[in-house]
């Protein structure tokens, strides 16, 4: 069963074994930084297989105006099972009374279902600059 949680107290090892099964490239070779800026983000949803982390929504902003999204991540194993869309409510309660949200997908998740999905959520296509899409999301 999938719990998800808010929480920061995620293990770095935990972190680390997530984020490498993603094979992002920016992260590599960076554990140390990386872990920091996850805990250090201001918000954090989280999804759990137990113990294993299987996926992970996070953002910095100022917390009233605007957040950036950095981070909408499931682990390949957990795809199409509505975990994201379940993070992603969560995430939404958290920031109902943070006014604009941000997020910009990279080049490989740039897909019709994904921009179709960030849509579904309620988040507009506002720009593409080299294959990267820009979305928001007016609330608050």
């Amino acid at each position: 069963m999938i719990h998800l949680s808010t929480e920061r107290g995620i293990s770095k090892e935990a972190l680390l074994e997530f984020y490498s099964a993603k094979q992002i490239k920016k992260y590599e070779n960076r554990d140390d930084a990386l872990y920091e800026a996850v805990v250090k983000s201001d918000y954090l949803v989280t999804a759990w297989d137990g113990h294993r982390l299987v996926g992970i929504i996070r953002s910095s902003g100022d917390h009233i105006f605007t957040q950036y999204i950095n981070n909408i991540l499931i682990h390949d194993d957990y795809l199409t099972k509505g975990i994201g869309s379940k993070m992603m409510d969560m995430y939404l309660e958290e920031t109902r009374e943070v006014m604009d949200l941000y997020m910009m997908s990279g080049r490989k998740v740039a897909k019709a279902f994904t921009i179709n999905w960030f849509e579904y959520r309620g988040f507009k296509r506002v720009a593409e600059v080299e294959g990267f899409q820009v979305f928001h999301k007016k609330q608050g």
